[in-house]
């Protein structure tokens, strides 16, 4: 079945929808910004960040699989009352969440919501902190950069797409990074945001 994801100019305006096989071609994928949603997750009684190793997907072009961020997928239409829907930031990173690591995550939108639900926290929220352009030589996408913040350390990989899940403290993680190759390049951009976040407001 065709999957639709959304693509967009470079500062995040809608086109429409775009085939996901067409917009990964190796033509196309540098040139054609699309929506992804990026998320590290964060257990602060662990105090240490999630990461998974992923399946290697057809489009990726690599030959063994990497380790990524907490939870990351592109947005894609859905079918509602006959009409082509785009799922946003917030639903999408509830989607993703669910189907990669199959925890039920509480959105919040705005910042104090947030901050106030993690005070007293049982099971699972999160937060879109940051919109941005990301582009290398391999990619454009619009990200919608998110912080979640999780008690559950019991973990169902419902889509299968997830091979294997790691804990790491944030020096654990910054110390990996550095050292090993075996992760996808955007997993140190979304780890330094977000360990910024963190530190400014969840200290």
């Amino acid at each position: 079945m065709k999957e639709e994801i959304i693509e967009c100019k470079e500062d995040g305006t809608i086109i429409g929808p775009i085939d996901k096989l067409y917009a990964h071609s190796k033509e196309i994928r540098p040139i054609k910004t699309h929506y992804s949603t990026w998320a590290m997750i964060y257990n602060p009684v662990l105090k240490k960040y999630g990461l998974q190793l992923k399946r290697i997907k057809s489009y990726d072009g690599f030959k063994d699989s990497k380790w990524d961020m907490g939870v990351a997928g592109h947005n894609c239409y859905i079918e509602k009352e006959g009409k082509k829907i785009p799922l946003l930031f917030d639903e999408n990173l509830v989607k993703e969440t669910d189907e990669e690591i199959g925890l039920d995550v509480k959105m919040h939108s705005s910042l104090n919501e947030f901050l106030e639900a993690s005070k007293n926290l049982k099971g699972t929220i999160g937060y879109i902190f940051e919109e941005f352009h990301y582009k290398d030589s391999r990619n454009s996408e619009w990200v919608g950069g998110g912080f979640i913040l999780t008690t559950e350390t019991e973990l169902n990989f419902k889509d299968e797409e997830v091979l294997e899940f790691r804990w790491m403290s944030p020096s654990e993680l910054k110390k990996y990074l550095k050292d090993e190759k075996n992760y996808y390049a955007a997993f140190p951009v979304i780890f330094e945001k977000a360990e910024k976040f963190r530190l400014e407001y969840l200290k």
